[in-house]
């Protein structure tokens, strides 16, 4: 995938979240995860179990945000997507302990007023607690309910493995009954070349997938469909950047969540920044952005 002028992502407008909530101190809003349903965004956070409700169009002073209080089982959530088929929220947990002492991945299901329903293990151990998934989408085909997990790490691995490009790893479960059953292994297209995956989102035949450590996303048309095909993208899809500065270095250090708001506006919420990260990354951490597509966008496809 050649990167060029056409690949870099257009700001249209960003807010840090406690400007929005007019927040004072040190709070932090370790934004993780977002999701569009009925016009309205909904945002997660890894450091608390609360839920923002908002417009896009946040520069309206007649509708107020509202931030609601989970009562799930995590104490805060990875990412959260909407399955419309059975009217029912889910919430990813990046990874838990079983009972049996092993880490594996879990989903909290609420009904679409965001009472707790309850809770489902993703049967998919994982070596530590914390390189799990990191992204969930849901996908409904030929009556079957289906959750998309994204693995933080490439070929699902954490620690040098874990971050040696080309390995974009999602795993695909079906709702059976009281479970999910774990069916199959989406390998991403090997010129996916980012060293962590942080979000995915599936609408209208495409894939998108972000990345924080590469501040970029991919996206890419699903020729066929989960446990139809191995050759499941059409192509190689196509990678769009997070703008850099003048120096050509990375401003958006910490996006972690990604939903559509149409066909070629998306929104993207940011964590809060790493001590060890450049200064330069706090001026947009803890934020929402909506970014434009660039003319091109996907006419290639």
């Amino acid at each position: 995938m050649k990167q060029d002028a056409t690949t870099f992502l257009e700001l249209v407008d960003e807010v840090r979240i406690g400007e929005l909530l007019k927040s004072a101190g040190e709070k932090r809003y370790e934004a993780s995860g977002v999701c569009l349903k009925d016009g309205y965004l909904h945002i997660i956070f890894d450091d608390n179990p609360l839920l923002l409700r908002l417009r896009p169009d946040w520069h309206n002073p007649r509708e107020e945000p509202v931030v609601l209080d989970l009562k799930g089982t995590g104490a805060g959530y990875e990412d959260i997507t909407y399955q419309s088929s059975a009217s029912r929220w889910y919430f990813l947990i990046e990874a838990a302990e079983t009972k049996s002492g092993v880490y594996m991945p879990r989903v909290d299901e609420f009904d679409e007023s965001f009472a707790f329903i309850r809770s489902y293990w993703l049967d998919f151990p994982v070596k530590a607690g914390n390189k799990g998934f990191e992204g969930l989408s849901t996908l409904h085909h030929a009556g079957n309910d289906f959750l998309l997990g994204l693995c933080e790490g490439n070929k699902c691995k954490s620690g040098s493995a874990g971050v040696q490009p080309g390995k974009g790893r999602i795993q695909v479960f079906k709702r059976a009954c009281e479970t999910w059953e774990h069916t199959r292994t989406i390998r991403l297209p090997k010129s996916v070349r980012f060293r962590d995956y942080s979000s995915l989102d599936f609408r209208n035949g495409y894939l998108t997938v972000l990345s924080q450590s590469s501040s970029a996303l991919w996206i890419g048309r699903l020729a066929g469909q989960p446990g139809e095909t191995e050759d499941l993208f059409a192509d190689d899809g196509r990678l769009f950047l997070f703008p850099r500065d003048d120096k050509g270095r990375i401003m958006y250090c910490n996006p972690e969540g990604v939903t559509w708001l149409g066909n070629d506006r998306l929104a993207v919420v940011s964590d809060k920044g790493k001590n060890d990260q450049p200064k330069r990354c706090a001026r947009h951490d803890q934020s929402i952005h909506i970014f434009r597509l660039p003319a091109a966008g996907l006419s290639t496809h």
